[in-house]
């Protein structure tokens, strides 16, 4: 599943690819998303901006009045389950269910996708429904239960998906597999922050999660980094739990998982790098206070661009260093 990266400044804001539905094979671009497990995209939308689908042109289109809403860290859709045939390339399920939203927050007017399609476990779905890939699963459409996922840095095309497959292409080193916390959401046991070498413990549990852009911990976690990294300060033309740092910083950051660093890119984790003459650049990791689980981290596409993710349903992660990297820094941290 070829994937386009929308970047807005020097950020890489989401990557969606294209999907087909019904008899007629409407083709809409929707989000990957491995933090959620629903699939939804406009359907008889009144306030949606986005490409709609009108399932009245499909023979194979099955609405019902069940009710269905996804709430995410940021936006909500809301509408009704319906089936339909879903294809991503050759792959189809003919009777998979999705959301047809009917209203949606103004979080999604200005992206371009249509909808999105969660890459999560089931188990968490809002809809109660098996996701895209389990159904693949359940056909036996895919020649292994894993999927894959590719993303660029800065790069409108070259991103990628794919399903039941893992293509080494894609990375420069060794596959290491790790463990996964629960059937929920993709999790890894997160045993701390290397910063600059040197260790600082936490007891978080991880989720992989191409739907964020940036890297979500607890409030006391990333005050501590920041603490420790000269010229930072809370970013005040940003909403609280951002911080900035000097473009120039020379400190560098791993996360941990299962006691081995994963080194973050340079330019991941210090946004900006001061190509605009800036001399404070935006952090990547967000300080997420106000009722947020003190026990969790959201490890979006800040971590994600530095390392080629393996998807396992035997119950396994794993991360290899990605190309995106081989001309610039190298992937240490082991």
């Amino acid at each position: 599943m070829p994937l386009i990266d929308e970047m807005s400044d020097a950020f890489d804001v989401l990557y969606y690819g294209p999907m087909q539905f019904g008899s007629g094979q409407k083709v809409l671009g929707v989000d990957i998303d491995t933090g959620s497990a629903d699939l939804w995209v406009p359907v008889d939308c009144f306030n949606c901006q986005s490409e709609q689908y009108k399932g009245r042109a499909s023979v194979t289109y099955q609405r019902t009045k069940t009710k269905c809403t996804m709430t995410y860290v940021a936006g909500e859709a809301s509408g009704t389950l319906a089936s339909d045939t879903v294809s991503v390339g050759p792959l189809q399920v003919t009777n998979q269910t999705f959301c047809a939203v009917h209203k949606e927050s103004e979080d999604w007017y200005a992206q371009p996708q249509s909808g999105l399609i969660g890459l999560a476990f089931g188990s968490i779905a809002f809809s109660g429904q098996r996701t895209f890939f389990e159904n693949l699963l359940i056909e036996k459409k895919v020649a292994a239960s894993v999927f894959s996922v590719h993303l660029e840095r800065m790069k409108t095309y070259g991103s990628e998906v794919c399903f039941g497959c893992y293509d080494p292409a894609r990375a420069t080193g060794p596959l290491e597999l790790h463990p996964i916390v629960s059937r929920t959401f993709w999790s890894l046991a997160m045993d701390g922050l290397s910063l600059d070498g040197r260790l600082l413990p936490t007891n978080l549990t991880a989720a992989m999660d191409t739907g964020s852009s940036f890297i979500h911990l607890p409030e006391d976690v990333a005050e501590d980094l920041y603490a420790r990294i000269p010229g930072s300060r809370q970013a005040e033309d940003y909403p609280t739990g951002y911080y900035r740092l000097p473009c120039n910083t020379t400190s560098t950051l791993a996360l941990v998982f299962n006691g081995k660093p994963y080194l973050m890119h340079q330019s991941d984790f210090v946004m900006g790098n001061g190509e605009q003459g800036e001399e404070d650049c935006l952090g990547s990791i967000i300080a997420m206070g106000g009722g947020w689980d003190t026990t969790l981290a959201i490890i979006g596409v800040a971590f994600l661009k530095s390392w080629y993710t393996l998807y396992d349903y035997a119950g396994k992660i794993g991360l290899s260093p990605s190309i995106n990297n081989r001309e610039s820094q190298g992937q240490g941290g082991h």
